[in-house]
């Protein structure tokens, strides 16, 4: 318990402040009006602001994997397919709410270090940091195109 505690104290208040305005912008293009549906895609947007956290605390993942653009990669593949393809809300909430962390992340370490080469650490310790902002600007992109798909 002591550890939920600290993980949940732990988040940037940025981080959750960022998710839920994103949250109920897309929650009310998508609904103008109230259903049950706005509950489970809130539940999944909450739990999705800790869910990298908690797995990394619970796994005992140092470094994280989850930080790394083969995950990215993946992620991108596997929310896009969720996004098209589930009738869950509460998914939906969850993937939308972790990749908007995730690019969050890239951000947050972007502007303090002017790199992401711990994000690429798995396949090469030199990427050109052209390279890595292109990479940035790409997830950031896809990001907007699959929220503009959950919305339509």
């Amino acid at each position: 318990m002591k550890t939920l505690i600290r993980i949940l104290s732990r988040k940037p208040t940025i981080y959750l402040l960022t998710t839920v305005i994103y949250l109920l912008l897309t929650t009310i293009i998508k609904w103008p009006s109230f259903n049950q549906n706005i509950l489970w895609y809130a539940a999944g947007g909450l739990i999705g602001v800790y869910f990298l956290d908690i797995a990394e605390a619970f796994f005992h993942l140092t470094p994280s994997p989850f930080r790394t653009i083969l995950f990215l990669a993946a992620f991108v593949v596997v929310s896009m397919f969720i996004i098209t393809s589930s009738g869950s809300f509460i998914a939906k909430g969850l993937v939308l709410s972790m990749y908007l962390q995730l690019v969050i992340l890239q951000i947050g370490e972007w502007r303090i270090m002017k790199s992401l080469s711990g994000w690429y650490r798995m396949i090469s310790p030199s990427v050109p940091v052209r390279y890595q902002l292109i990479g940035l600007y790409v997830f950031a992109l896809l990001f907007f195109i699959e929220t503009l798909v959950f919305i339509r």
